[in-house]
């Protein structure tokens, strides 16, 4: 018997990348994770102010992690629809570019679409004329392009998506001119440029009429934006004048909406980054923490926490076996496996699971003594995290 069946999986349950998360089964994290975001949806949902929460954690420590969690585990139960940003940029039209090629235009025009439900006078439409492809190919062959759009904005208004006029005749044009231009372009969001989709000078209020389309297509209570690093800032210890201004205006802009719209934001960073943040402009960050309240910073996982991560990992990854049969809960790895982890590596989601997907992956290919000994894993810890010299000849 070789393979992973020799180690009692079907695969490997750790990804080798160690920075993303697993693609099936659901996703679990320690209590003292899951807590205090709990706490702050439970809040957030019976009173009114400003939705939005820091997480905070070093490189490695599982906010990219916990963010995938909220998006897939603990939002869709409350009816909110969650949107994941991987480093959109300091400037708002670059959140607004990430969120609509997202979407994808056909797709969101669509739903938009179907929701506002156009009915135009006299329309001949062949006897597939309730799709929304007929439904454009028909209205470019007759030239009711502008009676469309004017049908469309009044929709907008009626289903109380925008009041403003010249927001409900850009959206109004995103879905009529789809049938040319099926893809969203950068340039698309880029305020003042010719063609845009977004009103010069307009783009909060068209931003928070995307949000209100958002949620009420797809059926939802509020939206969330699950934002991870805002990867200028973490990374630059100083940012020009230029950068400083658009950062805080993109995080004043989204705090605003949130108190007027049914919109949450979770932003993870590193401290580094917040402490940047609150250097910049000290009220600001204050009001995005709600004065301390609404912020988190990931500890360290606990001995317990680490063992309890890799055994769901395996449990999830077995195959059916008898009633009868045990298996002990780390097989392939001994029972004694955080003892035998260093402190800087069972603490580390990232480093943890790095070493628990190339010590199997390895075992399934190669005749590795199983359960694994304290010598096949330290030799893995220190090809993949080395000691310091000094700190390896003193232990």
């Amino acid at each position: 018997m070789g393979g992973f069946a020799r180690l009692i999986l079907r695969y490997n349950p750790f990804e080798p990348a160690a920075s993303g998360v697993p693609i099936v089964n659901g996703l679990w994290v320690p209590d003292r994770w899951a807590s205090p975001l709990r706490r702050f949806l439970d809040e957030m949902q019976r009173t009114q102010g400003a939705k939005a929460f820091a997480i905070l954690g070093e490189y490695g420590s599982g906010k990219t992690y916990l963010l995938h969690w909220l998006e897939r585990e603990e939002l869709p139960k409350r009816r909110i629809r969650a949107f994941f940003f991987d480093n959109p940029g300091v400037q708002f039209y670059h959140l607004a570019n990430a969120l609509m090629r997202q979407l994808g235009r056909e797709e969101f025009a669509k739903a938009l679409w179907e929701f506002l439900d156009p009915r135009l006078p006299d329309f001949q439409t062949s006897l597939f004329g309730n799709s929304f492809q007929e439904w454009l190919r028909t209205v470019k062959k007759y030239r009711r392009e502008g009676e469309a759009i004017r049908e469309l904005s009044q929709k907008i208004q009626e289903k109380r998506i925008a009041d403003d006029e010249e927001i409900r005749h850009k959206l109004a044009r995103l879905i009529v001119e789809t049938y040319e231009r099926p893809y969203f372009q950068y340039k698309d969001f880029v305020a003042g440029r010719r063609g845009a989709l977004v009103p010069e000078k307009e783009e909060a209020p068209y931003f928070a009429a995307i949000l209100r389309a958002l949620r009420l297509t797809g059926g939802a209570e509020s939206v969330a934006f699950l934002i991870d690093e805002f990867e200028e800032v973490s990374l630059q210890k100083r940012l020009t004048k230029r950068q400083a201004h658009e950062y805080l205006a993109t995080m004043k802009r989204l705090i605003n909406l949130t108190e007027r719209e049914q919109f949450w934001i979770f932003v993870a960073m590193t401290p580094q980054a917040a402490e940047i943040t609150e250097q910049l402009e000290p009220a600001l960050w204050e009001r995005f923490i709600s004065h301390g309240k609404h912020y988190f910073q990931i500890p360290p996982l606990n001995a317990e926490e680490a063992k309890d991560l890799v055994a769901r990992r395996l449990s999830a990854a077995r195959p059916e076996q008898p009633e009868n049969a045990q298996t002990d809960s780390l097989f392939p790895f001994p029972e004694n496996l955080v003892e035998l982890l260093r402190e800087d590596i069972y603490s580390s989601p990232r480093r943890l699971v790095k070493v628990c997907s190339i010590a199997i992956a390895r075992a399934a290919s190669e005749e590795i003594p199983v359960p694994f000994t304290a010598e096949y894993l330290e030799e893995i810890q220190e090809e993949l995290y080395p000691r310091p010299a000094q700190e390896a000849s003193s232990s």
